[in-house]
């Protein structure tokens, strides 16, 4: 029989992230990054976080901008320890024999992904929901409201199809298994299941606190808010004239890019409210449809995914590992992508002096 929610595991916050092979697991304190290598150990990192003084880092709103940064960094810095230990980096080191040399600046690599990361976003799911809704023939100055409810529509649209697009990628559903074991073994851990005790196979793998539970968030959010961009633009900046029409659409979206950081500020509340408040009925309604869409997500792990989740607990919540500096584990991680060839020979106690 599961046990019942433990207020204390839950307001110490363990969540993460599925990698490349592997997991990531962190709460308020530390961070552990745990991976299967090729000859099916595992090997694991782990360090603290800093914490952030900053007061207005703690405020509500912009808690979430800033919560969404670091998880951003955080997430790279995992990916590049996780696609090189899975053995990754060893096959593109083949294909380029100066790769070495390239990833000499990791802020300037971290910088650069990030960017990428952030304009395919933004032109997938903000720019061409916009001007597909434009080609439809709904008039925005007149009609903002229906077109904002187009745009919104055609945005989950794209959202949706392309989850489901690529979770059909061997290699995704690989990280959908992971993401799952995730979710099972947090879940299980929130219920007061110990590591190395009890069946988290028992445990589901939707969690309301979930990232693809917040980008749903996140969409919804800017639907209701970019709704009054188009009045705003056409009442105040072009009150005294109609500018051409791709001026005006691309001031509409110049305003909308701005307005992310508040969007998330904005989803980041709703989550933790939703999470918080689960039981009540109108805050489950709203998180929902995020939840659904983790039916995309995340898939039923393999026995060998489940260990290295529950590896990465245990790992997480013992305090005689670790403690390192976030520079010890950037010098770690860097090192190791600068000798991918001996990269089998890394051993885990060596990570985690």
């Amino acid at each position: 029989m599961k046990k019942q929610l433990d207020e204390n595991r839950i307001k110490e916050g363990v969540g993460g992230q599925a990698v490349i092979e592997g997991i990531m697991l962190r709460n308020r304190s530390h961070y552990v990054v745990a991976v299967r290598k090729p000859d099916k150990q595992i090997d694991f990192i782990k360090a603290s976080i800093a914490e952030n003084k900053n007061s207005l880092t703690k405020m509500p709103f912009i808690r979430g901008v800033v919560n969404f940064v670091d998880m951003m960094k955080l997430g790279y810095k995992t990916l590049v320890f996780s696609a090189n230990t899975a053995g990754l980096e060893e096959d593109n080191n083949k294909k380029d024999t100066n790769k070495t040399n390239t990833q000499k600046n990791d802020s300037l690599a971290m910088t650069l992904s990030m960017l990428v990361s952030l304009a395919f976003a933004v032109g997938l799911f903000i720019a061409l929901p916009y001007f597909i809704t434009t080609l439809i023939g709904i008039n925005e100055k007149e009609h903002f409201v229906i077109f904002n409810l187009a745009r919104g529509a055609i945005k989950l649209a794209i959202f949706v199809l392309y989850l489901l697009v690529i979770s059909f990628f061997k290699d995704i559903k690989r990280v959908f298994e992971y993401h799952g074991a995730e979710h099972m073994v947090v879940n299980a851990y929130e219920h007061g299941l110990d590591p190395d005790t009890g069946n988290i196979r028992d445990y589901t793998t939707i969690h309301p606190r979930c990232g693809t539970t917040f980008m749903f968030l996140v969409l919804t959010v800017s639907i209701l808010l970019y709704m009054f961009t188009s009045y705003f633009v056409y009442t105040y900046i072009y009150a005294s004239y109609t500018p051409p029409k791709i001026i005006g659409n691309l001031t509409v979206l110049a305003i909308n890019i701005l307005l992310l950081p508040i969007v998330s500020g904005i989803s980041y509340e709703i989550l933790k409210l939703g999470f918080r408040f689960y039981n009540f009925p109108l805050m489950r309604l709203a998180i929902l449809p995020g939840l659904l869409l983790q039916k995309i997500t995340t898939r039923r792990p393999q026995d060998d995914e489940i260990e290295v989740a529950l590896f990465a607990l245990s790992k997480l919540l013992d305090t005689s590992v670790g403690n390192r500096t976030e520079e010890e584990v950037q010098a770690d991680i860097k090192a190791s992508l600068e000798n991918n060839n001996n990269t089998n020979n890394t051993t885990e106690e060596k990570l985690c002096i």
